[in-house]
């Protein structure tokens, strides 16, 4: 088991390897697609070169706009939308439970979707960050829902008792115990908008509105590639999602797991 695991890690670690260590490498060099050590190290070059030519300080500060603003607008909505869903048993809220799993469930209609935006003459970052929530607020709802039923209904009891408001009691008392699904919620989401390209392309695509994956483009030409930029622009986009996930991972698995089993 253990020599299976470390083949599946190697799976990973390659690919890093050969990006990591192509992003060191002159123009000539890296166009070759090789894994070995580069012959001239050309870090700074390469780097100072990339942030010049694709305006990354621009991308940079759109793409935390638009990763923050979504994420808060997902964990706001899905925690509330949850936490209803998992207390209440009506006819209704069994109706947005269907409809929460069909989200999980059907593709997204990105072209449809961008022409109505366009009808409705929505700013494109304000547009792009409403339909990165609502295409992530279904699993996102789910995941709260399966957390909340491991919290006593006991405590909506005694609090509805001392006469606290529902909001109240949501956000003084429940919100503050899902700590661990809200980190979940947080990184899962946060990878998800930061590394979007696809999305991305339709909704920001000038430069003035490019987030850090759709950089790339940069320097991609008609006639050739620029592939130590390449290589240099992965590694700067990948850099923010690492950090924060190495510095919240440990509260992801309570955050997953804690719902498995009804207390």
């Amino acid at each position: 088991m253990a020599a299976v695991l470390w083949l599946l890690a190697l799976v990973i670690f390659l690919p890093l390897y050969f990006v990591v260590i192509n992003s060191f490498k002159t123009k000539q060099e890296s166009s070759l697609l090789e894994i070995g050590l580069p012959k001239v190290w050309n870090i700074i070059e390469n780097y100072t070169d990339m942030f010049r030519q694709a305006k990354v300080g621009t991308a940079f500060v759109n793409s935390i706009i638009v990763s923050v603003s979504s994420v808060a607008l997902i964990i706001l909505c899905a925690s509330l939308i949850g936490f209803v869903l998992q207390r209440r048993k009506t006819k209704f809220t069994g109706v947005l439970k269907v409809f929460v799993i069909m989200g999980i469930i059907l593709p997204v209609q990105i072209i449809p979707t961008f022409f109505i935006t366009q009808k409705l003459q929505m700013e494109k970052i304000l547009a792009y960050i409403l339909i990165m929530t609502a295409t992530s607020l279904p699993y996102s709802v789910f995941l709260y829902m399966g957390y909340f039923r491991s919290i006593s209904r006991e405590l909506d009891e005694a609090a509805c008792i001392d006469g606290t408001g529902a909001l109240y009691t949501f956000f003084k008392i429940i919100f503050l115990l899902a700590k661990p699904i809200t980190v979940t919620v947080l990184i899962l989401n946060f990878m998800s908008v930061w590394n979007e390209f696809g999305v991305a392309l339709y909704y920001l695509n000038d430069h003035e509105h490019f987030t850090l994956p759709l950089t790339i483009y940069s320097f991609f030409g008609r006639y050739s590639s620029e592939w130590n930029l390449v290589f240099s622009n992965v590694i700067v986009c990948t850099l923010p999602v690492l950090v924060l996930y190495l510095i919240l991972q440990k509260h992801i698995i309570d955050g997953m797991t804690a719902g498995a089993v009804k207390s």
